[in-house]
C-alpha cells in the first residue's frame, strides 16, 4: 500500500454509487480523445479483444483436463460452450469502427479508489492500450454483472450513459470472460494460494452458470430493441 493511499479502499460494483462514479470515469478517459491525439504518442498499441479471447478460449480448452479437480465435466463444457458460441456472435459482428482513444486496460474494482478526499480515482495503468471506449465498457461490464445478479436491465436503467455504448456489440457479454480467466489464473498459482482462491472461485462459478442461460436471453431482447 503506497503512501498516498492510505485510508482509502476500492469501489464496491454492488453499490448503485460505485458503479455510476466508476463509469463516469472511464467515460472521462475516453473523451479524451477529443484534445489528446493518443495513436501519434509512442509507447502505445492496440489489440484485438476478439483476438484475445479466443486465445484465452483455446487455452482453457487445452487445460480443461486440470479443471476436472474442481468443476465437474458438464460445467466446463457449459463454460466452452458459451465461449465457443459467443465467439461465433462476435466474429460475426458487422459494426462502424469508432474513434480511437486511450483504454486503461484493467477495469478491476480495486483499480477505482475512494481516496479520504471523498473522490473517486482511477489508478495502475499500466496495462493501457489503446482501442475503442466499446471494448472497455464492455469489460467494466463484465466485472460489474456478477455484483447485480447480472441483471443487464437494471444496469443499463440506472446508467442512461450505457446508450453511448453500441448495441450490437452487447453479444461479448455472453463471452464467459471472468471464468476463462480466473480459471487461468488459478491453476498457475502455489497450492497454498490456489486453495484460497478456490474458496471463492468455485462458488463463483457454478453461481455465474446458474445466470447464464438468462443473461444470454436478455442480451439478445436488448440488441432486438
Amino acid at each position: 500500500m503506497q503512501e498516498w493511499q492510505e485510508g482509502s479502499h476500492g469501489a464496491n460494483f454492488a453499490h448503485k454509487k460505485d458503479r455510476k462514479e466508476s463509469l463516469q470515469l472511464l467515460i472521462a478517459l475516453h473523451d479524451t480523445y477529443k484534445k489528446i491525439a493518443w495513436q501519434r504518442l509512442p509507447g502505445l498499441h492496440t489489440y484485438s479483444q476478439l483476438l484475445k479471447w479466443q486465445m484465452r478460449h483455446m487455452r482453457f480448452k487445452s487445460r480443461r483436463n486440470e479443471f476436472r479437480a474442481f468443476l465437474t465435466k458438464e460445467e466446463i463444457d457449459q463454460i466452452l460452450h458459451y465461449s465457443d458460441k459467443s465467439l461465433q456472435l462476435i466474429a460475426l459482428e458487422d459494426v462502424a469502427e469508432k474513434e480511437i482513444t486511450l483504454l486503461h486496460g484493467d477495469v478491476v474494482h480495486h483499480n477505482f479508489l475512494w481516496c479520504t478526499d471523498g473522490q473517486l480515482r482511477l489508478i495502475d495503468f499500466d496495462l493501457a492500450h489503446l482501442g475503442e471506449a466499446d471494448d472497455e465498457y464492455i469489460l467494466w461490464l463484465h466485472r460489474v454483472l456478477p455484483a447485480v445478479d447480472y441483471d443487464l436491465a437494471k444496469v443499463f436503467a440506472e446508467l442512461p450513459e450505457l446508450k453511448r455504448l453500441d448495441k450490437r456489440k452487447l453479444h461479448r457479454l455472453k463471452y464467459p470472460n471472468e471464468l476463462l480467466r480466473e480459471w487461468l489464473f488459478a491453476v498457475d498459482l502455489p497450492l497454498d494460494q490456489q486453495l484460497v482462491f478456490l474458496d471463492y472461485l468455485v462458488p463463483f462459478t457454478k453461481r455465474a452458470l446458474t445466470y447464464w442461460p438468462k443473461l444470454w436471453y436478455d442480451i439478445d431482447r436488448f440488441v432486438k430493441k
